[in-house]
C-alpha cells in the first residue's frame, strides 16, 4: 500500500494536471454560490421562523455569550454548536447573519479539504472534480444559511478523513493528540460521532504501513495511546460540564434515552418521527420537560436528569428486546430511504427554502445522483487503495445513524462530502477509461452507476413526498415585525385556510393579524377555532384570554387564563390569572396591557 503524500508540486501546480488557478476557481464558485444564496435567504420569512432545533441553539448561543449557559436545559442536546454560536455572538455580535457568513466560509473550507483528500490519495484531478461537485450541491448551500450544525458536522467528517490520511504518512507523534482532540470535538458536535473515534483507532491500526513486527506494533500502540490522551481531554471537559449543570458525569448529553424512546415505543411501531401523546410540542425544551414530567408521574417521585434519561433508555431497550423483528424491519426501511433521492426534511426543508432562493431552484436534489456516481467511484478506489475505507467511514456512519434514528437530510448530509469526492473520482475514472479505450471498465462502471441511480429513483416513488408547511412561512412574515410583511402573511394565510380549514397554526396566525389590526372580535373568533382544534395549546388559550379582556369579557378571559395556567404554569400565565381576579374597576389597565404573544 502506498502512503505517499502525492507528487511533488511546483509553485504553480496543486497536482498532476491541476493548477492552483483551477483550485482557486472552484473555491470561488463555492464561495460565490453560497454568498448569493445567503443574500436571498437573509430577508426571507424562514430566517425569522426558525425550526425547533434552530431556536434552541440560538437561545443556547445567546446564553453562552451572556455568560449564563449553566441552565440544565442546555444539557439536553449536544453542546458544541451552542458554544460555537456563543463565541461568534461574543466576538462579532449577536447577529444570525454573521453566523451564516461564518458557515459559508466553513463550507468553502470543506470544499477545499475534499480536493486535499483527493491529492493525498494520489488523485488530485478526482479531488478537484469532487470539490466542484460539492460546490454545486444544493444541500450543502442550503444548510449554510440555517442555525443547524449540519455544516459543521460535514466539515468535521471531511477533516477526519483528511487528518487520518496525513497521519498515515507522518512519522511524528505530535499530530496524533491533535487528532484525538478533533475526535473529541466531533463528540461534542454530535454524540453518536463517538463512533468515529473508535473507527479512527481501528482503521489507523489496520492501515499502518510495514510488517507486523513487534517494533511496528509497539509504535502503532504508542500512537493510538497518544491519540487516546488527546481524546480524553475534551471528553473529560464535557463530562465535567454535564455534571455541573445536570448532575450527570458523562460526555454525552441527557437526550439519549429520550431520543431512543421517541423512536422505540408501542405508540410508534414504524420508528418514525412521531412524538408520544404526552409531548405537546416538538421543541427540544418542551420534549425534555414533558418526558421529565411523565417519568416522574409514572414513578411517583422527583427524578434527576440522569435518572430520567436512564428510565426512558430502559423503556426503549425493553421495547427493542421484545420487538426485534419490527426494529430490524424499520432499520432496513430507513436504509432504503437513505438511498432514495427524495428530500426527507426536518427542522428546515429544502423545498421551502427553494421558494426564496433561485440558486436552490436551479440545482437538483443531490442524493440520487451523488450515490449513483459516488459509490462506484469509492468502490474503484477501494479496489486500488485500501485507504479508501477512510473515505467510506463517514458514509457508513451516516447510514447507521439513519438506520437507528431518522432518515432525514441533515443526517444524510454527513455523507455528502465523501460522496462528492467519490463522484469526482468516478468522473476521473470515466475520463481515463474513455481515453485509454477501457471499454469493459467503462461498461461495468456505467451499469453499476445506473443500477444505484435507478434504485434511488424507484425507492423515492415509494416514499411520502415533501410538501411546503405554509404556516411556517406565514409566521415567518409575522415575526419580521414589519408592516409590509402583514399583507403577504394575511393573503397567504387566507389562501391556505381555504384549502386547510383545520390548520390550527394558520387560524392562530389570522387571530394574531386581526389583533394587530385592532379587529378584536375577529381575533377572538380565530383563537376560539384554534383552541377547538388544539385544546392543549396553552399559548392560544393565553392569547384568547388577552383578547377577551380587550372586549371586556372578563369572565371568559378568567376561564381561558385558568386553562392556560393549568396546562403550563408559566409566570406570565399566573400573573394574568391573578390580575383577572381583581375588582372590575381595575380592568381598564388590563385591557391596555393585553397584546397577543407569539411562540
Amino acid at each position: 500500500m502506498s502512503t505517499r503524500s502525492g507528487p511533488q508540486l511546483s509553485p504553480q501546480d496543486s497536482g498532476e494536471g491541476v493548477t492552483r488557478f483551477i483550485v482557486l476557481l472552484v473555491l470561488a464558485v463555492a464561495l460565490g454560490l453560497r454568498l448569493v444564496h445567503m443574500t436571498y435567504m437573509l430577508p426571507s420569512p424562514l430566517t425569522f421562523q426558525r425550526g425547533p432545533d434552530e431556536d434552541y441553539y440560538l437561545r443556547f448561543g445567546q446564553a453562552v455569550a451572556g455568560g449564563g449557559s449553566d441552565n440544565a436545559e442546555f444539557a439536553f442536546m449536544d453542546p458544541a454548536y451552542g458554544y460555537i454560536l456563543g463565541l461568534i455572538f461574543k466576538l462579532l455580535g449577536a447577529n444570525v447573519y454573521v453566523v451564516y457568513v461564518v458557515q459559508v466560509l466553513l463550507d468553502t473550507l470543506t470544499t477545499y479539504c475534499i480536493f486535499l483528500i483527493g491529492r493525498e490519495l494520489g488523485h488530485p484531478r478526482g479531488g478537484v472534480y469532487g470539490a466542484l461537485v460539492y460546490a454545486l450541491t444544493c444541500t450543502a448551500l442550503y444548510f449554510c444559511a440555517t442555525l443547524l450544525k449540519a455544516t459543521w458536522v460535514a466539515n468535521f467528517m471531511t477533516l477526519w478523513v483528511l487528518f487520518s490520511l496525513v497521519l498515515l504518512r507522518t512519522k511524528s507523534l505530535a499530530a496524533w493528540p491533535f487528532f484525538g482532540l478533533l475526535c473529541g470535538y466531533g463528540v461534542a458536535l454530535r454524540a453518536n460521532l463517538i463512533v468515529m473515534a473508535g473507527l479512527a483507532a481501528l482503521l489507523l491500526a489496520w492501515l499502518s504501513p510495514g510488517p507486523r513486527a513487534g517494533g511496528v506494533l509497539r509504535a502503532t500502540g504508542i500512537r493510538l495511546g497518544v491519540l487516546g490522551l488527546g481524546l480524553a481531554l475534551p471528553l473529560l471537559l464535557l463530562s465535567l460540564r454535564n455534571e455541573r449543570i445536570s448532575g450527570t458525569f458523562s460526555p454525552l448529553p441527557n437526550n439519549g434515552g429520550v431520543v431512543l424512546h421517541h423512536l422505540y415505543n408501542l405508540e410508534n411501531p414504524s420508528a418514525s418521527l412521531l412524538l408520544p401523546k404526552f409531548v405537546k410540542f416538538a421543541t427540544p425544551t418542551q420534549i425534555w420537560t414533558d418526558y421529565s414530567r411523565e417519568a416522574e408521574r409514572r414513578l411517583g417521585h422527583a427524578l434527576s436528569p440522569h435518572e430520567i434519561d436512564r428510565y426512558w433508555r430502559g423503556e426503549a431497550v425493553a421495547y427493542i428486546v421484545s420487538h426485534p423483528a419490527d426494529v430490524l424491519r424499520n432499520a432496513g426501511r430507513k436504509l432504503l430511504e437513505f438511498v432514495a433521492y427524495t428530500e426527507v426534511p426536518n427542522n428546515r426543508s429544502l423545498l421551502q427554502d427553494r421558494l426564496f432562493s433561485p440558486v436552490l431552484r436551479v440545482l437538483p436534489s443531490p442524493f440520487g445522483w451523488l450515490l449513483a456516481l459516488g459509490l462506484p467511484g469509492i468502490g474503484v478506489l477501494l479496489y486500488r487503495d485500501r485507504r479508501a475505507v477512510l473515505v467510506m467511514a463517514p458514509i457508513v456512519v451516516a447510514a447507521a445513524t439513519v438506520a437507528v434514528f431518522f432518515s432525514e437530510d441533515r443526517f444524510r448530509f454527513h455523507a455528502v462530502p465523501m460522496l462528492a469526492l467519490g463522484t469526482g473520482l468516478f468522473l476521473e475514472d470515466l475520463h481515463g477509461w474513455v481515453k485509454t479505450g477501457g471499454t469493459r471498465a467503462l461498461v461495468m462502471g456505467s451499469v453499476a452507476s445506473a443500477l444505484v441511480g435507478g434504485a434511488s429513483v424507484l425507492l423515492a416513488t415509494q416514499l411520502p413526498q415533501p410538501h411546503v408547511v405554509w404556516d411556517r412561512v406565514i409566521w415567518g412574515y409575522l415575526k419580521m415585525n414589519s408592516k409590509n410583511a402583514i399583507a403577504p402573511a394575511k393573503t397567504l394565510a387566507l389562501q391556505v385556510l381555504a384549502e386547510e380549514p383545520t390548520n390550527a397554526r394558520v387560524q392562530e396566525a389570522l387571530a394574531y393579524i386581526a389583533a394587530a389590526e385592532g379587529k378584536y372580535p375577529d381575533a377572538i373568533a380565530y383563537y376560539r377555532r384554534t383552541v377547538a382544534l388544539r385544546p392543549d395549546d396553552d399559548v392560544a388559550h393565553y392569547n384568547l384570554a388577552k383578547m377577551l379582556v380587550k372586549v371586556g369579557e372578563h369572565d371568559g378571559a378568567l376561564e381561558e387564563a385558568a386553562i392556560a395556567a393549568r396546562l403550563e404554569p408559566l409566570p406570565e400565565y399566573r400573573q394574568l390569572l391573578d390580575e383577572l381576579s381583581v375588582k372590575s374597576g381595575q380592568t381598564e389597565e388590563l385591557g391596555r396591557q393585553a397584546e397577543p404573544s407569539t411562540r
